[in-house]
């Protein structure tokens, strides 16, 4: 039982593996709009240097073969973003998964760490 869940799991990530390289890189998201997007959609295609500049690190980082599992946390959900590289290589979002059934309210949830309270947070410079 548990053998044809993974099977399926993958069988899913490979077909939007395939779908990932058909998306326009205009409508990916970039970090110098400096907004979370609207739906998980909106993030494939993206880079894991965007990723990172709009979401930060991930709370978990997972490999399974030629796939990346990041897995984000907010108050609200968790958000499973997958992904596998391109013709190029290049790993990218194939598919973001939210684990609260309401990918509207698990977006919204996701704001950018405020660079102002991150310098706060520096220790004075001896």
């Amino acid at each position: 039982m548990a053998g044809h869940v993974v099977f399926r799991f993958l069988a899913l990530g490979l077909g939007l593996a395939g779908l990932a390289g058909c998306a326009d890189p205009a409508s990916s998201v970039s970090a110098s709009n400096n907004a979370i997007p609207a739906s998980p959609q909106a993030l494939t295609g993206t880079t894991p240097q965007v990723l990172a500049a709009d979401f930060g690190q991930p709370m978990l980082r997972r490999v399974d073969g030629p796939a990346q599992v990041w897995v984000y946390e907010s108050a609200v959900c968790g958000l499973q973003v997958f992904l596998y590289p391109d013709a190029a290589g290049m790993p990218r979002v194939a598919a973001a998964v939210p684990d609260n059934g309401n990918a509207a309210s698990c977006m919204q949830s996701f704001t950018r760490p405020s660079l102002t309270s991150a310098a706060l947070e520096r220790p004075p410079a001896s």
